[in-house]
Formats: C-alpha cells, structure tokens, sequence
C-alpha cells in the first residue's frame, strides 16, 4: 500500500514552464533551439514521489491552436526521437504537453533509456520513470478531474527538468523549432517523501 509523507502540509513550488523551453535541452550550458527548461533541484537520497498541478496555454507557432498541458488532438500527434543524451517521446494523439525528465548532477551524453509511449496511456495513477527518460506530465490529474498521478523519483535524481516536447514536424522528427513558440504553462509542484513503499511496482 502507498503512503505518501505528509507534504500535503508543503508549499507548492512554482515553476513557470515558457513555451520556448527545450526539455531536450535539460542539464546542457545552451540550448540548441529555444531556451533551456527551468529545474527543481534536491538532495539525492531517500526516495521521493512528486506531484504536479498545471495550468496556462502554449501555442508551437505558426498559427497553430492553444492548448493546456495535458495538450491537444494533433494529427499524428508527437514522436519525437532521441536526442542530447535524453530519451524521445511518443504520443500518437497528442502535442504540446507539458513533459518531465528527471537528471543526476552530470550533462546527459551517451545512450539514452527507451522511449515511452503515452498513446492511450496518459491517464495512468503512477509512474517510475528513469534517469534521462523523458516523460508526459499534462496537468499532473487522473482523467483531467482531482485525483493526483503520482511521479516516483529514480534513484540518483537531483534535478526535474520541466518543459515542451517540440519539433519541426511534431509527428516523427527530432527535437527543435521551439523559437517560434508562445505561451507560458504555470506549474505547482510537491516532493513528497515516501513513508511507506508500494506493495507493486509503480507501472503506467
């Protein structure tokens, strides 16, 4: 059974999320397109969970629509591939959603963890994510209503990068075209400690 700590007593941290920024660009000195993404750091350690509450609306340029960070219907939605050390990320319905990678201390390099694929499955009540992996966020709700999802903080993790998932053809490409983008999302997050361990693992 899980039981979260009592951080519910926490103040929220709030992070403005632009539309500009670069989640693939997390934990590089410079973004390649756009900017880079703003971060929460924290100790390495006991495990954690975090939980997200948010809002705002982003627009990826060129006339297309608004949408909120649990993103919009897209045709042929988002799959984008691997890139600077980080994982791409696949959701065949959807684009503009708010997206999460947790890091260590060092600059991603290398072989990146496997894609995930949210398409259908972004209404899941946990998930455990790796290092470098990144992953949907939306608006942090279970089916857009008040239950909480809750993200379990891999082992080793001191920073959580928050940003967009973009490219130049959102349907299969790599990361980039993020200057042109608008838009802010409003995110309030909670690290929770974890007082007791799930039963199962965690799965999506």
């Amino acid at each position: 059974m899980l039981a979260l700590g009592s951080a519910s007593a926490q103040n929220q941290i709030p992070v403005w999320v632009p539309a500009t920024s670069n989640i693939f660009a997390a934990g590089q000195s410079v973004a390649f397109s756009g900017t880079l993404p703003p971060y929460v750091s924290f100790a390495a350690g006991p495990v954690h969970a975090v939980t997200f509450g948010a809002g705002g609306k982003v627009t990826l340029g060129g006339g297309e629509p608004w949408s909120g960070p649990d993103g919009i219907h897209f045709p042929g939605g988002t799959d984008l591939s691997p890139f600077n050390g980080l994982s791409g990320i696949i959701d065949h319905r959807r684009g503009f959603f708010l997206t999460g990678v947790f890091l260590n201390d060092s600059v991603p390099s290398g072989s990146p963890p496997p894609t995930l694929n949210f398409t259908g499955a972004e209404n899941f009540l946990t998930l455990s994510p790796e290092l470098f992996q990144t992953f949907f966020i939306g608006n942090g709700l279970l089916n857009g209503g008040t239950t909480e999802q809750i993200f379990f903080v891999p082992g080793g993790a001191t920073r959580l990068f928050l940003g967009i998932s973009d490219g130049c053809v959102l349907a299969h490409s790599a990361p980039g075209c993020y200057d042109d983008n608008k838009g802010t999302y409003l995110v309030g997050l909670v690290l929770h400690p974890v007082a007791a361990a799930p039963s199962a693992e965690p799965s999506r």
